[in-house]
């Protein structure tokens, strides 16, 4: 959401005590109202891609970013490759190219996640062979 932008719509709902209770436990964690956390809630929804917030996404950079560093640095180790002028390349692009590494790193949760659906989805079309007899 844009920070000048006017809200126009007004959405209400009601839930039970327990998910009321609930909600009140997360809202606690946050520097939101529960109005304000159902509204951010009901964006990432909508924009998945873009569901993490400014914050979110700066610490998402910053794992990606070391977990590249770690294992890029330890298998240079194992394979006996590390050399100072190597590593150097290694953390500029990890500097400069976080984005790169990030959007790799979302295109492959996304693709495993997509795997996992039509792993777990059965297949009709598949008969399973009947063993003894």
């Amino acid at each position: 959401m844009k920070k000048n932008q006017r809200l126009l719509h007004t959405i209400s709902f009601r839930l039970a005590d327990e998910d009321y209770l609930k909600l009140e436990e997360e809202v606690k964690k946050t520097r939101l109202t529960p109005h304000d956390w159902c509204r951010d809630a009901a964006l990432e929804k909508l924009n998945p891609e873009e569901g993490m917030s400014k914050n979110e996404r700066m610490l998402f950079e910053q794992f990606l970013r070391t977990h590249y560093l770690v294992a890029n640095g330890f298998q240079l180790l194992a394979d006996d490759k590390l050399t100072s002028e190597e590593w150097k390349k290694f953390r500029t692009f990890a500097k400069e190219k976080v984005d790169v590494i990030a959007e790799r790193a979302l295109a492959d949760f996304r693709s495993r996640r997509s795997n996992r659906r039509q792993e777990s989805s059965p297949d009709v079309s598949h008969k399973p062979e009947l063993k003894g007899g």
